[in-house]
């Protein structure tokens, strides 16, 4: 690992020296601003100080012996948290007698990816409340298409009627919260009733800054960068006469504590807001479940749901609409900005499910 730390008179200056040495994939370790005393006391203008770090030792994959490792050892406790899960299922499944007209719903619910202990749950609730005697196989598809249409509840999107706001965007690392802001930045700017400018506090990573830059750049947005929580009141000072901000959170691992603080603190300096949790469908349900649970401290989330286009089942929607009851709200289809992304499809996700629309 290379630590370096980098003084400059801005962070401009400082972004350049630490990207220009290490690259962009270097990891920000620390930021501050150090005040210099001058001349009979008086204080010179503050630098700005960095400390980054990199790896150095890498193999030809990318990964030193020791992450490999640690791969190894996270994918086991994986596979045995798999089975656990799987034997906790399967034992609670002589709970819950569903409906033998429902059977075959569930069957259709698991394997197109919903849990099946949630599936157990919506179809024991259908069968208690609705009698089957008389009613033809396509009733009784759409009774159970009725039901997971209220589940999954209306869409909801941004809410643009109330401003100025500002939007954060939340969620693990690799689930695609930039690129998933950019789209939305860009369609506000095509709409153009609305001046929209951008904050970014995912400092983590060089690259990541770099990125939302040049999306700032191209669809012609003031972007600030912010290092710490409480540089937030800066930022939204510059942009207030902005009708929207977006605001794009530390994309670490949902496990850093110290993060997820940050960001609790960050969302509460804000009055009216809105959040969105960013989830990718390429995660398994139990981590998605992880997720859901280190994020429970936010209030009032929405969900956008990001790699539908890799997804080979619709089962993980269901399961966190399921788990949180917050509502869903975007899915995005692509990395094109800004076409691919759509307000959430309630009938196609049912029809992926059990193939009624």
């Amino acid at each position: 690992m290379k630590v370096k730390k980098y003084i400059g008179a801005n962070t401009q200056e400082v972004m350049g020296k630490l990207k220009k040495e290490l690259g962009s994939e270097a990891v920000i370790l620390n930021t501050r601003t150090i005040r210099q005393k001058g001349v009979f006391g008086f204080l010179k203008k503050p630098l700005v100080e960095v400390i980054a770090a990199i790896d150095e030792k890498e193999n030809k994959s990318g990964q030193n012996e020791n992450q490999i490792f640690l791969n190894e050892v996270n994918s086991e406790i994986k596979r045995l948290r798999n089975l656990v899960e799987k034997v906790a299922i399967n034992e609670s499944f002589d709970e819950k007698k569903i409906d033998e007209n429902l059977i075959i719903y569930r069957n259709e619910l698991v394997k197109n990816g919903v849990d099946h202990n949630i599936a157990t749950n919506i179809l024991y609730k259908i069968g208690e409340q609705v009698s089957f005697d008389g009613k033809s196989e396509e009733e009784i598809k759409k009774i159970v298409s009725y039901n997971i249409v209220e589940y999954l509840g209306k869409p909801e999107p941004i809410d643009i009627i109330d401003v100025p706001k500002v939007i954060f965007f939340i969620g693990p690392t690799g689930v695609g919260k930039t690129t998933t802001l950019a789209k939305i930045a860009a369609q506000l700017v095509i709409d153009g009733n609305y001046k929209i400018g951008l904050i970014t506090a995912d400092t983590y990573r060089i690259a990541a800054v770099e990125q939302l830059k040049t999306y700032s750049e191209i669809l012609k947005l003031p972007l600030k960068i912010i290092y710490k929580p409480e540089e937030i009141y800066k930022a939204m000072a510059e942009l207030k006469d902005n009708d929207i901000i977006l605001v794009d959170t530390a994309g670490r691992s949902h496990k850093d504590i110290v993060q997820k603080n940050e960001i609790q603190e960050l969302i509460n300096s804000v009055k009216n807001k809105e959040v969105f949790l960013v989830l990718s469908m390429a995660t398994d349900y139990l981590t998605l479940k992880s997720i859901i649970d280190q994020y429970g401290c936010i209030e009032n989330y929405k969900i956008i749901f990001t790699k539908l286009d890799e997804a080979e089942t619709y089962g993980n929607i269901l399961n966190v609409k399921f788990e949180t009851n917050n509502p869903l709200s975007y899915f995005t289809i692509g990395q094109n900005v800004p076409d691919d992304i759509k307000i959430a499809n309630i009938e196609e996700v049912v029809y992926r499910l059990i193939g009624e629309k």
